[in-house]
């Protein structure tokens, strides 16, 4: 079984907190020197994404010495074997439709309709990267990590409600 391949949960968990907090860390420090610039501005955007790239990158060079775990890992990211229509439809609509649910109840607490329309802009931003960008990269290098080598080498050594239990807990 392919799961007995993922050996190594202490030094990934180890490596996933270290390496991407002291980015974080260290963009925490740069955001805070004055008089700031616009480079240190794009310093502290990029140490950001260094740290939320860092787990990710682990997980992939961990992973990359073994022939039969990047088959699996390649397996799971374009293959579609399993997932039926109706799970691929809530993944794709279901936050976007309680997002829209959530702004309709709120009009009959007396919000405005304008949070329907688009911004031209965005409203935030992190150092260089805008909004969007990080919060469509954000979950997507996040899941490449944590359910790739995170909860299979957790799962190697405990069962699935050991290993669920942990996981909410990290």
């Amino acid at each position: 079984m392919i799961i007995s391949r993922y050996r190594h949960p202490f030094l990934f968990y180890g490596l996933c907190t270290v390496i991407p907090w002291t980015f974080w860390f260290g963009a925490a420090y740069v955001s805070h020197i004055t008089p700031t610039n616009d480079f240190l501005g794009a310093v502290v955007g990029i140490l950001g994404v260094l740290g939320l790239l860092g787990p990710t990158v682990i997980a992939f060079s961990i992973i990359w010495p073994h022939p039969e775990l990047r088959e699996d890992i390649r397996n799971r990211i374009i293959g579609l074997k399993g997932i039926g229509i109706t799970y691929g439809l809530l993944t794709c609509f279901l936050m976007l439709a309680s997002i829209l649910l959530a702004q309709a109840i709120s009009l009959l607490f007396g919000h405005s309709a304008d949070q329907f329309h688009f911004a031209g802009k965005s409203s935030f931003t992190a150092g260089i990267f805008p909004g969007w960008f990080l919060l469509f990269l954000a979950p997507l290098v996040e899941e490449l990590a944590w359910h790739s080598y995170g909860t299979d080498s957790l799962r190697q050594r405990m069962n699935l409600l050991k290993t669920s239990l942990l996981f909410a807990v990290f």
